[in-house]
């Protein structure tokens, strides 16, 4: 690619995310947990992946809708929610057009999912425009620091000298900055903090894993190698990866996260 070239977002249905959607599902347990969902709510997850947060809603009797942009994934997530003989109404869409009407729900949730919008702020309108009136939009970000974030960050950098200087990802992390977008500006917003430990044999072990399966891992693969640079930054990664190693005889590394409970 050349180095004015445009970077294509990544495919979701590519590789076996459902491996690290698995790893997830804490974070999925507390952001549901914390929506406080009474049996019958109407419910959205949005770029619900595998289901995680969905599921976890359903089975606490919430009658609940789920987006993503990956069939591959929507697939998993109705053969999940079968097999726990759960009702999902699973659709394909884009987060920055949700196919509902105004106020079609009372509580609107996205797990590590709106983080990834190319707009935030039409992110962040079309959720609160199909929240009802009294609803609650929780949203889960992660925060950048620890290990896995210092590993992705050596392949996101050298990705953006390939696309030119592209903006920052948005904080959706940071409250205030989280309150500055249009549609949240006179909305009260609460934090809760939470962690997940990622896990592997070896930090060896988990960049292989993340490299064969990870789709973000995959497109950033194929869009490096050309350019012979990518055993440096996978030896970066790794490096990374040794230094916030928590196991001496194995792989740990926590990455913080936060769920932003956002009340009109």
């Amino acid at each position: 690619m050349a180095a004015t070239g445009r970077i294509s977002p990544p495919d979701w249905s590519r590789g076996e995310y459902e491996r690290a959607a698995r790893e997830l599902e804490p974070g999925a347990e507390h952001l549901v947990a914390l929506a406080e969902l009474r049996p019958g709510a109407r419910v959205l997850d949005i770029a619900t992946g595998t289901g995680n947060a969905a599921l976890a809603a359903a089975r606490r009797g919430a009658r609940v809708s789920a987006v993503d942009a990956a069939p591959r994934l929507l697939g998993i997530a109705g053969e999940r929610a079968a097999a726990e003989d759960l009702r999902l109404e699973l659709q394909l869409a884009d987060l920055h057009s949700l196919p509902f009407p105004d106020g079609s729900f009372d509580a609107v949730l996205s797990v590590y999912g709106v983080i990834f919008a190319a707009d935030p702020d039409r992110a962040a309108a079309e959720a609160m425009r199909v929240l009802a009136p009294g609803g609650r939009i929780l949203i889960s970000a992660w925060v950048p620091s620890g290990a896995i974030h210092d590993m992705i960050s050596v392949f996101m950098g050298a990705l953006a000298k390939l696309g030119g200087p592209p903006p920052g990802r948005f904080a959706w992390h940071d409250p205030a900055a989280v309150g500055e977008l249009s549609a949240f500006r006179d909305a009260r917003i609460e934090v809760y903090e939470g962690e997940i430990v990622f896990t592997a044999d070896s930090p060896e072990a988990y960049l292989d894993e993340q490299s064969r399966t990870h789709p973000l891992s995959i497109g950033a693969g194929e869009m490096l190698a050309p350019t012979g640079r990518l055993p440096e930054l996978e030896a970066r990664a790794l490096a990374c990866l040794r230094a916030g190693n928590e196991r001496p005889d194995a792989f740990a590394a926590t990455s913080e996260y936060r769920v932003l409970v956002i009340t009109p």
